[in-house]
């Protein structure tokens, strides 16, 4: 008697399925996520954090628009063309926004490789400052004469919407969208997080500086002042993952909850 066994199909899993530069940039990104998530950058399924595959630089990584930043993995990430059409099978897709803001920059900016785009409480509030951000904190000098603004005209779902926001951003990295919120660029996956911490503190200082009086009552430093702290922080160069802070960053969200590698 002939005995016909059956050997069960291992699942492929997402990592083999992919080149080993789009995972690395996949863990770079979740990461990035779940960072966010526990420095408190929390606006529901809302905002969205991408980046262009350094083997396909047509090609960007996004979130779905269902998930919270907490919930994203390496896996979980979706791929998609500049034209919006997924390229990966998951369940998920972009939303309307993402395909506005997120594709429209990197598919006009070949120099990016990642857009973080948010809604704080802080950024939002100084968004509709008509000052804008004030050289007050040493967070705030790292964008003296660099920072864009981008006038509110509705939500983001008009693809006719990227000529604006790219000639608001206008060679820039960083953008206070007035209004509504931020959007930090990047050279690297570390340079947008790191960029988008410290625009996230220098918008806090500034809301904590105004509720003590107005702009009268605040020390502010000199132009010539400023543009020297400008240029010192702008001297340090490109963040990268060899940075002084990537490598804690990592470690951190390893240590919080290292299922974003999945």
């Amino acid at each position: 008697m002939t005995v016909t066994t059956f050997k069960l199909a291992t699942p492929t899993s997402l990592r083999d399925q992919v080149s080993e530069a789009e995972w690395q940039t996949r863990l770079e990104l979740a990461a990035c996520y779940r960072l966010m998530a526990a420095a408190g950058v929390f606006d529901l399924t809302y905002n969205h954090l991408s980046a262009r595959l350094p083997d396909r630089p047509d090609h960007y990584l996004i979130k779905g628009e269902r998930q919270l930043f907490q919930q994203v993995t390496a896996s979980s990430l979706l791929k998609y063309d500049f034209a919006g059409n997924k390229l990966i099978d998951s369940p998920h897709s972009v939303s309307r926004g993402g395909l506005v803001i997120h594709a429209g920059v990197l598919e006009a900016r070949d120099d990016l490789v990642a857009v973080f785009h948010t809604h704080t409480a802080a950024n939002i509030a100084v968004s509709c400052h008509k000052v804008g951000l004030l050289p007050i904190s040493q967070h705030a000098l790292h964008f003296y004469g660099a920072i864009g603004y981008h006038e509110f005209a509705g939500f983001e779902f008009d693809l006719e919407g990227r000529q604006r926001l790219n000639r608001d951003l206008a060679g820039r990295t960083v953008m206070l969208m007035r209004n509504h919120g931020a959007l930090v660029c990047g050279r690297t996956i570390p340079e947008a997080y790191v960029e988008h911490h410290n625009l996230e503190m220098a918008c806090q200082a500034q809301i904590g500086a105004l509720a003590a009086g107005g702009v009268d009552q605040i020390v502010v430093p000199s132009d010539a002042v400023a543009l020297h702290a400008a240029e010192q922080a702008r001297a340090m160069g490109p963040i990268t993952k060899d940075s002084r802070d990537w490598g804690a960053l990592v470690a951190l969200a390893d240590s919080l909850d290292p299922s974003y590698r999945d």
